[in-house]
Parts: structure tokens; C-alpha cells; sequence
């Protein structure tokens, strides 16, 4: 048989070619063991040591004490640290709330009531969480500037009595995160509703249950697992998030995060900046656990009595909202406020005609999309603006967009950012796809340990990888502190997560009996895998590599920290352009950008499409996980 042929060869090699599939795991294992676990060991570590003087970024750990603990909690709950951990986490949990109620509507709309057009649907949400981060943010200055068009129109229509003052507050930054973090709702919850099998609801109905009963004892607990995975895809990062407050906070909208950056990249001081991060960590879980130990209680009383289970809900979130409000009347009065038109809407949606209900969804909808897309309107719009500064408008021209090439700064840091981003890319392509033929292939006890490590990448504030990272490439120094490779790295880490659960989702949908009778033949594993596995993983895998480029294209946050110095990406470089008059040439570079990134996610989009994928699965995929 001519296939047989392929086990010519010394006998080592074939019983190496025939290795247990796990091993294809061990690169994996190792990039995150060695660039994640090991820097976030070292931020713990770091977080006990002192700082070197004169030695940028560098620890020592001769004489671990509690010093940096006690300097971050100094004056106790009235000091500058726990005052801004206080502001932040009040931020952050108003910011996740505000997604969850936002979301859920277009959520459910999009689940049970769009028939056609639903992968559209999709891709019209799609498209503002995969615009740059940065560019995104940075764009909400212009939506809300005094002197803007949204400014001087309301004032015209009378309206407002003064100029809109809402940058460089608190409320500038909650609509922020709102904004940046709310496609990471809408995408799970819709994922959980989308799969909810009619025939439950339909039951419901003809059992005379009415429309507001079904809609909670039936949509709404099946809904939950969207919700567990929105809360965390959204809560997790927005409050490590420093970015967002840097661009529309000012002084006046500080995060936690921003007190780490500081101590990392402007006072040099990493040590406590790592005490920082270490207490920011352990405030997170304290509060995911309460939540889940809540929620676990409110089960618990919902399953006794389902009158009991809502009330103790509604108490319960009166009190965590004055909680984090803190208590005044007046705040009492917002929060029953809130939750009685969130509670009025939910009725009105289910007494009213089913015609004039679904119309309210399709209006919150319409809506929902307007806010997402304002922000990037602007910043295209503002890139042919001819003033030299970015947020005022003063007539049409397209000069940026020649200028721009003139920009060496601007050029050089884009360049820096796609020749990154490709590189990250292929590490990714490379180690999550023989992650995933092991976690597919060859499941067992090692996979627990090695899945652990997954979604701890997938889950653990950006910021903490971040410095963890920078404490080691300072150490190591030589190539981890010299061009791209600092970058190639660090963007890599979380972008290999998602490419490993996309290659994991589709082997496990793949017939084995394909694999068996290559094995049968006598290929060699590398045989049927070059001639078999290859070719039907590889729209997974070409998908995973477009949206690790993007992904690698759009980050910030460990870009900021490991860069090499003298590098810029183009997301830093703006960054560092925030403080500073902002010319246009910025947006139009943006606009370029998110050219490349359109095209980047439709190419996805539509290889996920043609390899059989539903709309739930490429909105899965979509948020990086399969």
C-alpha cells in the first residue's frame, strides 16, 4: 500500500512521530508558565521587596517586609490609595450594572426575535469592540467636548443652560467603561439566550403562565450562565482598566490601576506599584466571591419560595448600591429610582401588546447601536478636520491624510504595532493550535492543571500580567529588553488562550474516524495531520490568527509596560499624545486602522461562517472563547 511508505524511517523517529498528543501541549504550557505565572509570582514576590536606587524597574528581595503594604494603606480608610480603591471599585461595579441592564435587552432581541440577518446583527456589535481601544476611548473627548457639535447643539436647542462638563470627571469615566466594556455583555448574554430551547417558553405560555412568569422563572435562570460570564468578562478587566481613566478622567476619575502605572513607569518605584496590584487582585476576588456566594444564597431562597428569592434580591441590591454609592438620601432616591424603572420596564414589556413590546426592543436596540458607533462617527469625521487641534471642528479637508506620512513618530509607531501584531500572531497560531489537537485529542487528568492556567490567562487583570512581565524582562534583560521582542511576547499570551479554544471547539466537533483510518494506513501522526487535521482545523485556525492580530494590534495596557525603550506601537503613542494637543493626523491614522481591522474581522467572521459555525458560536468565538 503507497501509504504505508510513510513509516520508512528509523525506528526512534516513528515511535516519537506516535508520541502522546499531550505533548503538544508542553510549548504552550511553557510560554505561560514562564511569561505569566512565573511574572505574576514575581508581582507577589516584588510586592515584599524595596527598590533599588538608581536602578530603573528593578526589586530587590534580600529583605522581604511589609513596607510597600503599609505605604499603599497609609492613613487607613481616608488615605490617597484605599480612597481611590474605594472610587474605582464604586466605578467599576455602577459600570458592570449599567452593562448587564444595557445588554440584556439587545440580547434577548437579538435571540428571539431577529430571524434574518442575525450573523449582520452581530458584526454591526462586533465592530466597535474590535475598534482600537485607545482610539475608541479617545474619541468620547470629541463626543463630549464643551466647544463640541453634541455641546453647542443642545445648548442651541436650550436643552442645557452651559456647556457640557463632563470630561475629566467621574462621569466621563463611567461612560467610558460603560462604552468600552459592553459588547463583552452583550456577547455572552446573547450566546445563553440564543441557545435557550422556544419549546421551554412555549410550554410556559400554554400552561397560562403569563408573559412577565415566564420571562422569570423561565428566560431569566437560563439566561444566568450569560450573565455569570459577563459579569467576569466585564468586571475583571474594568477594574484593572487605567486607560479609560487616563483619556477621560483626569485627575478628578483616578483607577486603581492608574496608582500601579504610576509607580512602574513614572516613579520608578516597583515595588510598591507590585503591593499595589496585589491588593487590587485580592479586592477583585473578595468582591466576585461575595457576589457568587449571594447569588448562590439567592438561589438558595428562590428555589423555597420564588416571591422570597425576589425580594431578598431586590433587598440585597438596595444595600451593595448603597454600599458602593455611599449612603444620603438623595442616593436612596437614585437607586429606587433605577431599580423602579428598570423593574417598571420589564412590566410594561410584558402587558402591553406583543407588537408595541417588540418595538420598544427594536428601539432600545436602534439606540444601543447609536451609542456604540457615535464615538467612532466622530473620530472618522474629525480626521478631515482642518483645524490643527483634534476636538475642534472647524471645516472639511483631508490634509491629515498626506501629513500624516510626514509624521515619522506616528509612522514609526504604526509600524512598530502591525510588525508586533503579525508576529504575535503566528506565536499564537503555532501554540494554540497544537494546544488545542492535545486538549481535543488526548483529555485526561493533565488538562485540568493545563485548563487552570487557560482561563487564568483569560481572566486575570491585564495590568497584573503587565508589571509582572516588566519586573522579569528588567531582570533577564538582553533581547527581553530590545526591540519587538518584549512586544511579541507579552502580546501574545492572551491571544494564544483564544486561538487554543477556537482549534479545541472545532477538533472537538471533527469525526475521528477520519484520523483512525489514516492511523489505520500506516501515516505517521505528522502524515495525517499535514494531510488530514490540517486542512479541516484550518478555518479555525486562519480565524484564531486574524483575531490574534487584531487583539495584538489593539493592546495597550502590556504594550505600555514592556516595550523596549525607544519603541513606540501606536496605541502608546497616543496614549502618551492624551495630555498633549491632539492633531488630527491621529485620527487618520485611527481611520486606516480600523480599515485593517474591519477587514481582519470580516475575513474571521466569514471563514468561521463558511466552516459551518452558527451565529452563537462566531459571537462566542468573537469574544475569545469557542
Amino acid at each position: 500500500m503507497a501509504s504505508a511508505t510513510v513509516t520508512e524511517g528509523p525506528a526512534p523517529l516513528r515511535r516519537w512521530l506516535r508520541a502522546p498528543k499531550f505533548l503538544l501541549a508542553i510549548p504552550a504550557w511553557a510560554w505561560w508558565v514562564f511569561f505569566f505565572l512565573v511574572p505574576v509570582a514575581l508581582v507577589v514576590a516584588a510586592s515584599f521587596g524595596s527598590k533599588i536606587e538608581g536602578s530603573a524597574g528593578r526589586v530587590s528581595y534580600d529583605h522581604l517586609n511589609l513596607e510597600n503594604y503599609r505605604q499603599a494603606l497609609e492613613g487607613g480608610l481616608s488615605g490617597l490609595f484605599v480612597d481611590v480603591l474605594k472610587q474605582g471599585m464604586r466605578t467599576t461595579l455602577i459600570g458592570t450594572f449599567l452593562c448587564v441592564v444595557v445588554a440584556f435587552p439587545i440580547a434577548y432581541l437579538l435571540a428571539t426575535k431577529v430571524k434574518r440577518g442575525k450573523g449582520i446583527a452581530l458584526a454591526l456589535l462586533a465592530v466597535p469592540f474590535f475598534t482600537n481601544f485607545l482610539i475608541r476611548t479617545l474619541a468620547w473627548r470629541i463626543v463630549l467636548a464643551p466647544k463640541g457639535l453634541i455641546s453647542n447643539t443642545l445648548l442651541d436647542w436650550g436643552v442645557l443652560s452651559e456647556r457640557l462638563n463632563v470630561l475629566d470627571t467621574r462621569l466621563g469615566v463611567q461612560i467610558g467603561v460603560v462604552y468600552n466594556y459592553l459588547p463583552l455583555m452583550i456577547f455572552p448574554l446573547f450566546v445563553a439566550l440564543d441557545r435557550l430551547d422556544p419549546v421551554l417558553r412555549e410550554a410556559s405560555k400554554d400552561l397560562f403562565a403569563s408573559r412577565l412568569k415566564t420571562f422569570f422563572q423561565i428566560t431569566l435562570p437560563l439566561a444566568a450562565p450569560g450573565i455569570v460570564a459577563g459579569v467576569v468578562l466585564v468586571f475583571v478587566p474594568l477594574a484593572g482598566d487605567y486607560i479609560t481613566a487616563n483619556v477621560l478622567g483626569g485627575a478628578k476619575g483616578n483607577m486603581p490601576g492608574n496608582l500601579v502605572a504610576t509607580q512602574f513607569i513614572s516613579a520608578q518605584n516597583p515595588a510598591l506599584g507590585a503591593a499595589i496590584a496585589v491588593i487590587l487582585i485580592v479586592s477583585i476576588l473578595a468582591v466576585l466571591g461575595l457576589a457568587f456566594l449571594a447569588a448562590w444564597a439567592l438561589k438558595k431562597a428562590g428555589k423555597i419560595d420564588s416571591l422570597l428569592g425576589t425580594v431578598s434580591g431586590l433587598v440585597l441590591v438596595f444595600f451593595v448600591g448603597m454600599l458602593v454609592l455611599s449612603f444620603s438620601w438623595i442616593n436612596v432616591v437614585y437607586l429606587v429610582g433605577a431599580l423602579g424603572a428598570i423593574g417598571g420596564a420589564v412590566w410594561l414589556g410584558s402587558v402591553v401588546a406583543p407588537r408595541l413590546s417588540n418595538g420598544m426592543l427594536w428601539l432600545w436596540g436602534a439606540a444601543v447601536l447609536v451609542f456604540l458607533y457615535l464615538p467612532i462617527a466622530f473620530i472618522v469625521g474629525h480626521s478631515f478636520n482642518r483645524n490643527k487641534a483634534l476636538e475642534v471642528w472647524s471645516g472639511f479637508s483631508t490634509k491629515w491624510y498626506g501629513e500624516m506620512w510626514d509624521n515619522t513618530l506616528l509612522t514609526g509607531s504604526m509600524k512598530s504595532s502591525l510588525g508586533a501584531a503579525a508576529v504575535a500572531a503566528l506565536i499564537s497560531v503555532i501554540l494554540g493550535t497544537l494546544a488545542g489537537i492535545a486538549l481535543a485529542r488526548r483529555p485526561g487528568r493533565w488538562t485540568v492543571g493545563f485548563m487552570a492556567v487557560l482561563l487564568l490567562v483569560l481572566t486575570t487583570p491585564e495590568i497584573v500580567d503587565a508589571t509582572g512581565m516588566q519586573l522579569e524582562f528588567v531582570s533577564l534583560g538582553g533581547i527581553f529588553r530590545e526591540g519587538l521582542a518584549p512586544l511579541w511576547i507579552g502580546q501574545s499570551i492572551f491571544s494564544a488562550a483564544v486561538v487554543t479554544l477556537i482549534v479545541r471547539a472545532r477538533m472537538q466537533g471533527m469525526d475521528e474516524s477520519l484520523e483512525q483510518a489514516a492511523n489505520d494506513l500506516y501515516a505517521t501522526p505528522l502524515t495525517a495531520f499535514r494531510q488530514i487535521t490540517l486542512p479541516l482545523i484550518a478555518p479555525a485556525v486562519m480565524a484564531g490568527g486574524l483575531l490574534a492580530f487584531t487583539f495584538a494590534l489593539d493592546n495597550v495596557i502590556i504594550s505600555d509596560f514592556v516595550k523596549a525603550p525607544g519603541t513606540n506601537t501606536f496605541p502608546t503613542y497616543v496614549l502618551g499624545q492624551v495630555k498633549t494637543v491632539r492633531k488630527p493626523d491621529i485620527a487618520a491614522m485611527a481611520t486606516l486602522l480600523l480599515g485593517v481591522t474591519l477587514l481582519a474581522l470580516i475575513a474571521a467572521a466569514a471563514i468561521l461562517r463558511r466552516s459551518g459555525d452558527d451565529s452563537s458560536k462566531v459571537a462566542a468565538t468573537l469574544t475569545g472563547g469557542a
